[in-house]
């Protein structure tokens, strides 16, 4: 789990897995850390050198072999918000540029975790309420509540408003119905299926892959924006919930 998570905030697998091992060992020389960490020593020596250039590892002296050891962890965290300024300094360049792309007509798709999560921070970029069709709480599977969570505060702040026929069985979750809010009806249990359909702005988004407060790895998301398509999956849309108690 460290690793994983060493290596999302910049390291490589084996950078990762030498400074955990200097964790654990506290102080060791080149052999000791490649025996722990099972590296070649020659790239647990390359590595030990870029740690140093991060300031994640220091050496020790004087001794008689090469002897190195961590810096405390919240070092990270400093390279981190190093990080985050530097992205902000270029952030407004890098939206001005994808705002000049204005593209009317377009299909793409986004697969598993990764991709579900871009597509909520898409819908939170457009700020048009949300309509569901065959809603599940997919959001709320484990590996993104989290995610979902500080999204549906964004969703809040953005003013945005979810419109949603969500399965039938997604009544025994009164949790997820609280928390998402908005407007709600159900469909009958004849009609539920494994797919979604979510409706906003000129976009329709159609999930498959998906189960109540779940979701399949490999996650598909097709995601057509077309305003006259849009229009119409509307019109169904309504259509559908006029004709639900």
């Amino acid at each position: 789990m460290y690793e994983e998570t060493l290596e999302m905030l910049g390291l490589s697998p084996n950078e990762a897995k030498i400074y955990k091992a200097l964790l654990e060992l506290k102080n060791a020389n080149i052999w000791n850390i490649s025996t722990h960490a099972q590296i070649h020593r020659r790239n647990t020596y390359d590595a030990i050198q870029r740690l140093m250039n991060k300031g994640l590892a220091y050496q020790i002296l004087p001794k008689k072999t090469l002897t190195y050891a961590p810096v405390h962890p919240e070092k990270l965290r400093e390279i981190v918000e190093e990080k985050q300024k530097e992205l902000e300094s270029v952030m407004p360049g890098l939206v001005r540029r994808f705002s000049e792309i204005n593209i009317e007509q377009t299909i793409y798709v986004y697969k598993g975790i990764g991709g579900l999560k871009n597509f909520i921070d898409l819908i939170i970029r457009e700020k048009r309420d949300i309509y569901g069709i065959g809603s599940k709480g997919t959001w709320f599977d484990p590996r993104i509540r989290n995610f979902a969570t500080r999204a549906q505060k964004k969703y809040i702040k953005a003013g945005i408003t979810s419109h949603l026929i969500y399965d039938q069985n997604l009544e025994g979750h009164p949790e997820v119905i609280k928390i998402v809010g908005g407007n709600k009806k159900f469909l009958p249990q004849k009609y539920c299926g494994g797919s979604s359909v979510d409706i906003f702005g000129d976009y329709v988004a159609i999930y498959s892959g998906v189960g109540v407060k779940s979701l399949e790895q490999d996650i598909t998301i097709f995601i057509l924006k077309d305003k006259t398509l849009a229009k119409d999956y509307m019109r169904w849309w309504h259509f559908i919930w006029d004709m639900l108690p």
